[in-house]
């Protein structure tokens, strides 16, 4: 399910950056994406925080959530590439209710701050960090079906890292959805924009849907050391479109 004319109306600004140009904002005409979203300890999550002033979602009075997503980007304007996303659901200068997405819904356009971005190609590492401070590193990323089944697995100079693997389910139409991602860089705090079509997509709360496989690198301890929680849902994307723009606010840490 490809939104029609998602693009259409967008205009691109070709933007000199090295020896080359790019149109900005960026259009991601063909993707799939796996997510899983896992209960945290708020205390632990807040210590990796850049500043005060990001709060992390309170799903309980003690658990926040971390996301891991894997991306496989099949036609975008900078070239194919996979991304792996592990990231923190924030709110900005006040905390959000206890029991946000229980009680109370998840903001419709959600602040995250990235943990770590891991790409396979070297010009969306440089651009993503020269443009907007993603914490990107390149990285092996390779994605897997079986059956029923998707997996990707991330790595780096022969280290594991994880392995997600996600049931595909019947995916079902949904709406179009905005999230914004929060780097820092230079004592500022900065927020860009990404904006997913209209798309299909899988959405499941069993446990048994999601499987996570850490590895031996630094980041899977960093992720052992969270203590992360149950799995609280997932996400199958088949096919996506979205547009990702530049830095669009700056706020001081």
């Amino acid at each position: 399910m490809k939104a029609s004319g998602f693009f259409d109306g967008v205009t691109q600004v070709q933007v000199p950056w090295r020896d080359t140009s790019v149109g900005v904002p960026w259009f991601y005409q063909d993707a799939r994406m796996l997510t899983a979203v896992f209960l945290a300890p708020l205390e632990k999550v807040s210590l990796l925080l850049p500043s005060k002033r990001l709060y992390p979602l309170r799903v309980t009075p003690w658990h926040t959530l971390v996301l891991i997503a894997a991306y496989e980007y099949r036609a975008c304007d900078i070239g194919p590439y996979n991304e792996v996303g592990i990231s923190i659901p924030v709110s900005l200068n006040r905390p959000s209710p206890v029991f946000t997405g229980l009680l109370w819904p998840v903001p419709a356009e959600l602040d995250t701050y990235f943990l770590h971005l891991p790409v396979t190609t070297e010009i969306a590492c440089t651009l993503g960090i020269e443009a907007a401070a993603y914490p990107k590193f390149l990285a092996d990323i390779e994605f897997k079906e079986d059956g029923d089944w998707v997996s990707c697995r991330l790595g780096e100079a022969g280290q594991h890292i994880l392995t997600l693997t996600v049931r595909k389910g019947q995916p079902q139409p949904v709406p179009r959805s905005r999230m914004h991602s929060i780097n820092a860089r230079g004592g500022r705090l900065l927020r860009s924009l990404s904006i997913a079509a209209e798309r299909e997509e899988s959405t499941s709360r069993n446990t048994g849907d999601a499987k996570l496989e850490l590895g031996d690198h630094r980041i899977s301890q960093e992720l052992r050391d969270l203590h992360l929680g149950r799995m609280v849902e997932c996400r199958y994307t088949p096919s996506m479109q979205f547009i990702l723009t530049p830095v669009l606010e700056s706020f001081a840490v």
